[in-house]
């Protein structure tokens, strides 16, 4: 009996799990109107059953062993097709009468003693004790595949809804952003054109904040949805420069290697913006921030190093999660002039999207802090000649200490 309960608790397990990769149609044999529709392995199994019946009615005093053959292989039987209540309940009487009727008829011959008839009740007790085990698994791998199913719809729903929204929101936040920065150049009050200004802000937050949700809804991590190209990085980083200038930080540009990658321009951009905008938010007017590029074991490192607060240890497993954010040790507010079309948002979506890009990239990427020295986030891409991206996948994401105050000044100029 435990064997046949294993065998059956097994069966169930695997349909369960198949259940829960999602909604499935049920095979009409799953539920088999038996006698008529009779599977093999069912007539297999009264065709045993009929042969021990038999070895009972010949070989009185040796039923022992064909009752049990019947009762066992009823179980192990049952454990793999789990019959509908109804035929259940039939063959579980017929099995009882007939074999409850021959061992009757050895005790009446003598071959038996009376109290082998107690075998029979028994053997249906813990036939329905393992019945109804069976059909309470089988319930609950039902629920399971329900409950499977429509998650997976609402997960679907959700991408649809990110992905429609923030493609609708493009357009009337475009539209909106434009008559509202006619009016900002326009206005000479400047109480009005201060206003005007927040309103600008405002709306180039929401503009970003929908681009990166369009991207991340449209994000499958292949780079199948790039337009791959070969890119130099020196003059991405340059023109990062020179549209964050307005923001009050020490700006310096540091090593500067003559590399080529094989990515999609607009896309490195993204995430070069979302870790320069990091860079901000965690920063005051005092602190640096650098921009540079490297050719490193077969790859190109783009850096971006702050001088800021740092991020806590406990923070670095999470900050690339999306919405997932860090503390701000010492309370930083971020602060100054906001560059045209980069706007710090603060909504967690900034370094998930340059995870994204990475892996798109077939790249990584990195981080290094310590709280009260800095971060430098290293964004690690394959070479325009090595498109197979196996030496940036070789480098993992670390966490060890930042760079000094002054690291990268002597390789390169001072923006501001």
């Amino acid at each position: 009996m435990r064997q046949a309960e294993a065998a059956a608790t097994g069966v169930l397990a695997s349909e369960g799990s198949e259940a829960a990769r999602g909604p499935v149609a049920r095979p009409s044999s799953r539920w088999p109107r038996w006698p008529w529709d009779l599977p093999l392995i069912d007539a297999a199994w009264a065709a045993f059953a009929l042969v021990n019946l038999v070895a009972i009615f010949l070989l009185p005093r040796w039923e022992t062993v064909p009752f049990h053959f019947i009762w066992v292989s009823l179980t192990i039987v049952y454990g793999f097709r789990v019959w509908r209540i109804s035929p259940t309940l039939w063959t579980l009487a017929l099995v009882i009468g007939s074999t409850g009727l021959l061992i009757a008829r050895a005790v009446s011959l003598g071959a038996q003693p009376l109290d082998e008839l107690t075998e029979v009740p028994l053997m249906a007790a813990m036939f329905l004790a393992m019945m109804a085990h069976a059909r309470r698994r089988l319930s609950a791998m039902n629920e399971v595949e329900r409950i499977s199913a429509e998650n997976l719809e609402v997960l679907e729903r959700t991408h649809r809804f990110v992905q429609d929204a923030s493609h609708e929101l493009r357009t009337p936040i475009t539209v909106a952003l434009g008559h509202a920065e006619l009016v900002h150049r326009s206005l000479e009050d400047l109480v009005a054109r201060e206003d005007a200004r927040v309103v600008v802000e405002e709306l180039m937050r929401l503009r970003r904040l929908a681009d990166r949700l369009l991207y991340l809804a449209t994000s499958d991590g292949t780079s199948t949805t790039l337009h791959l190209e070969d890119v130099e990085v020196e003059p991405i980083l340059v023109d990062a420069i020179r549209r964050w200038t307005p923001t009050p930080r020490a700006w310096r540009l540091g090593r500067l290697d003559d590399v080529i990658v094989r990515a999609d321009t607009d896309r490195l951009a993204l995430a070069l913006d979302a870790l320069i905008e990091n860079a901000v938010k965690h920063t005051t007017s005092e602190d640096a921030i650098e921009l540079s590029v490297a050719r490193r074991e077969g790859a190109a490192v783009v850096s971006v190093r702050d001088t800021g607060p740092g991020i806590p240890p406990e923070d670095l497993d999470r900050i690339f999660e999306r919405f997932g954010r860090a503390a701000r040790p010492g309370g930083v507010i971020p602060g100054g002039v906001i560059p045209v079309g980069v706007i710090p948002v603060g909504t967690g979506l900034g370094l998930s999207i340059v995870r994204a890009v990475a892996e798109a990239h077939g790249g990584t990427v990195r981080v290094q802090s310590s709280p009260g020295v800095g971060s430098a986030f290293d964004l690690v891409l394959p070479l325009g000649d090595d498109a197979s991206g196996t030496a940036a996948r070789a480098a993992g994401p670390t966490a060890g200490s930042a760079p000094t105050a002054t690291a990268g000044a002597a390789d390169g100029p001072v923006v501001a």
